[in-house]
């Protein structure tokens, strides 16, 4: 998860082309085993409410970049929260790496879901990137589910994957997503291929980040000279923080049939990019920001994201404004 608020950087990852056709015209908004409103920070990260053992509600960051959910050390004291003994993991951050122990929780609830039993790791929570939350919402937990988006009235809906896995959307676009383990049985990551400026490079796919980043390779792969940032620019992790060294603007991002134009990536070569043995070659990060202008969803059953290309081309940065024809595409669910 990767968080931006100028001056300084936050951070915060755990690393524990097909346009479709068929007779289903929208997301279908029917069979939604829960639904929890969204709120989105002003850097661009996703905000969830959970309730922890009967407790809360706290703000969780949604992260498709966490393989692992996570406490920060404020609440698990709050909550008394108790270590497993002898239960620990190595968390890989953004910016730093270290080892962590696994929490004792009876559950864990999102909207009317209940994660029973839940093997969620506390980590200090001590940085600028963490201030604002509580916890992360990892892809433990995401991926028990077909997950949507909707960028009208922001609410996450978790779907049973097979109601998804089975459907195809019309005026909606199929990027491939590739779920790849770190090292040997490490931690599954997913990522896109992607172009910038027609140049290909290979993205994680990371909700938990605010912004977007590549490394140095790649934006010598763009032939980029981009300007030095002033003096003390960093992006602080929920581990340690990290230099940033440079930022660009990308004239046009695709993937599959979705594009984007006009957008900003900060340029740092960050630990992650070693852990995801990324670091000599193109690689970048795309955050929660890029997805939130337009209706997504995650298939993880068939190992896709589902784009609604039907609305909108955004250029400008955080925009989520949609014409009449796709508010009226919004309101015409498809039954399954």
């Amino acid at each position: 998860m990767i968080k931006c608020v100028r001056p300084d950087f936050k951070i915060l990852g755990l690393a524990a082309v097909v346009a479709l056709s068929g007779c289903a015209g929208v997301l279908d908004l029917d069979g939604a085993i829960a639904m929890v409103p969204y709120t989105i920070e002003e850097d661009g990260r996703i905000i969830v409410e959970a309730h922890v053992d009967g407790q809360g509600p706290f703000d969780f960051v949604v992260d498709t970049g966490s393989s692992i959910s996570a406490v920060f050390d404020v609440l698990r004291h709050e909550l008394a929260l108790e270590p497993i003994p002898g239960m620990t993991v190595m968390i890989h951050g953004a910016a730093a790496s270290g080892q962590f122990s696994l929490l004792n929780i009876g559950r864990l609830e999102v909207g009317a879901e209940v994660w029973a039993d839940p093997r969620i790791v506390s980590i200090p929570g001590e940085t600028v990137a963490t201030a604002s939350t509580d916890g992360i919402l990892g892809a433990d937990f995401l991926r028990k589910y077909a997950v949507g988006f909707s960028a009208r009235d922001r609410v996450l809906r978790l779907y049973p994957p097979d109601l998804v896995a089975r459907r195809s959307y019309r005026g909606w676009s199929s990027v491939p997503l590739k779920a790849e383990p770190i090292g040997a049985g490490g931690p599954v990551m997913y990522f896109i291929d992607i172009e910038i400026n027609r140049s290909k490079i290979r993205a994680v796919f990371d909700l938990g980040a605010g912004l977007n980043m590549i490394n140095w390779p790649a934006a010598r792969s763009l032939g980029l000279a981009p300007p030095r940032f002033r003096d003390g620019d960093r992006m602080s992790g929920a581990l340690d923080s990290s230099l940033v060294t440079a930022r660009i603007n990308a004239d046009e991002v695709t993937t599959a049939s979705v594009r984007w134009r006009n957008e900003e990536f900060l340029i740092a070569d960050l630990e992650i990019f070693e852990t995801f043995m990324l670091g000599d070659s193109p690689a970048a990060i795309l955050g929660a920001s890029l997805f939130t202008r337009r209706d997504f969803f995650i298939d993880f059953v068939r190992s896709r994201l589902l784009v609604n290309v039907a609305m909108d081309e955004v250029d400008a940065i955080g925009s989520t404004d949609t014409t009449p024809r796709a508010r009226d595409q919004l309101n015409q669910a498809d039954k399954p």
